[in-house]
């Protein structure tokens, strides 16, 4: 089964790809070199259909730009460039992608933040149950 750490594992890897350098694991408090971008997960809702298993996550990626006039200038390049890839499915695994869905985005000059934010749900089958050991019994131990 695919999770939300599958999930994050592959935003982070977009996003070393398009910015050349993995997000940091530092806290806000710890301090931090700018630029630098933070993935985070905002929302995890998990939810069973039949034999679907439905998983709905809201994920934030959150760059931050150096504190300079051109910095803002970057912000919206990290747009332009953020844009562009979550338009595509990311891929988790050799057959299995996300898609990001209701892609937003909030520009703050004064922190010299982008935030990005998107949904993603994923379609899984549930793992089996062991009830097929149990009807296969039934079958044979029935009488007519």
């Amino acid at each position: 089964m695919r999770t939300i750490i599958d999930t994050l594992r592959a935003v982070s890897e977009l996003v070393e790809a398009l910015f050349g350098e993995p997000p940091t694991s530092k806290d806000i408090h710890e301090g931090f070199t700018r630029p630098c971008t933070y993935v985070q997960p905002i929302l995890m809702q998990a939810e069973n259909s039949g034999d679907l298993r439905l998983d709905t996550f809201e994920i934030q990626i959150i760059r931050l730009a150096e504190r300079a006039e051109v910095g803002y200038l970057d912000l919206l390049q990290y747009q332009a460039t953020l844009r562009e890839a979550l338009e595509e499915p990311i891929r988790v695994s050799d057959s299995f992608f996300i898609y990001p869905e209701e892609v937003g985005f909030e520009l703050s000059r004064e922190d010299m933040a982008l935030v990005t934010s998107f949904k993603v749900t994923n379609v899984q089958l549930r793992p089996e149950t062991g009830d097929e050991d149990y009807m296969a019994d039934l079958e044979i131990t029935r009488k007519d």
